[in-house]
């Protein structure tokens, strides 16, 4: 399955008490290279970020962007300072005692005192909040590989009809190799002839070295691993694993062998064709970069 490197995926989702949101976007890259950014207090978690990502996609720039907000306030537990509150109602007391003032000492009186509540906040359970942001990160991977999918769906589609191109262009040269061979046989005896001036030729060694010629110019064998070559590629549309770098590699073999066609075939027909199918080759090539 071909898959692109480029790709993007976003996910929110409000999970016990805090608003979650993760976004992933890739582009290419000769190897995995993952730049997160997190909510400080949960930096703790990026190794296990990276690692989630691992899973998704082999080699790419990678950004992933985490945040995550407490919608219900900071957790907090309250509870009474007695040993405040009792100083204080006792030295309320005696006030109205030594001074003899009316009232009596109310609740909204003790309430209004800060110092009578000790407020402490609540230690995050670091793994219960991991299961939340993992739940909503996996979402927004799923999203990201689904664009990706889509994405080097149409690439795989451009590599072939271009595949498709090369092959007919490879069809072409050889069809037209045995009149090139025949061709440039005619050529080398008249050339001969014209500069003998007349002169008996040895027909015999004459034919030996136009057939020297000829397999010095032979393209079968080149041919032939263009065709293995053709096979190999639409093999690998089916492969599971990340494909990009067994791909770039059998482009260059084509171009390879494309260029020893072009070099050995002394033939202006097949010249043009060679670059025609140079072009094929780039713009396969091209669209290589961007598959994981």
């Amino acid at each position: 399955m071909i898959k692109s490197m480029t790709g993007f995926g976003r996910y929110k989702e409000v999970l016990d008490g805090r608003d979650i949101l993760c976004e992933v976007k890739s582009v290419n890259s000769r190897y995995l290279d993952a730049n997160i950014k997190i909510t400080r207090l949960f930096s703790p978690f990026e190794d296990r970020v990276k690692q989630l990502a691992s899973g998704f996609i082999s080699r790419g720039k990678l950004d992933i962007y985490i945040s995550v907000d407490s919608i219900s306030g900071e957790k907090t537990n309250l509870s009474l300072n007695n040993e405040y509150l009792d100083s204080y109602i006792k030295l309320l007391q005696e006030i109205k005692n030594d001074y003899s003032l009316e009232g009596d000492i109310t609740l909204p009186m003790i309430a209004a005192k800060n110092e009578v509540f000790i407020v402490r906040k609540v230690d995050e359970d670091l793994e219960a909040v991991w299961q939340s942001i993992e739940r909503v990160a996996k979402e927004a991977f799923r999203q990201f590989l689904e664009m990706r999918i889509r994405e080097g769906t149409k690439l795989q589609k451009d590599i072939q009809s271009n595949l498709a191109e090369l092959e007919r262009l490879s069809e072409l040269i050889a069809l037209r190799a045995p009149e090139s061979v025949r061709t440039s046989n005619e050529r080398i005896k008249a050339r001969i002839t014209e500069l003998l001036n007349g002169v008996t030729v040895d027909e015999a060694r004459l034919l030996t070295e136009c057939a020297v010629f000829a397999d010095k110019t032979d393209i079968n064998e080149e041919l032939a691993r263009l065709d293995s070559h053709f096979s190999q590629f639409k093999a690998v549309f089916s492969e599971e694993l990340p494909v990009g770098r067994k791909l770039d590699f059998l482009v260059q073999e084509l171009n390879r062998e494309i260029n020893t066609i072009g070099s050995k075939a002394n033939d202006s027909e097949i010249a043009r064709l060679v670059i025609d199918a140079k072009c094929a080759i780039e713009r396969i090539r091209e669209q290589i970069q961007n598959i994981e």
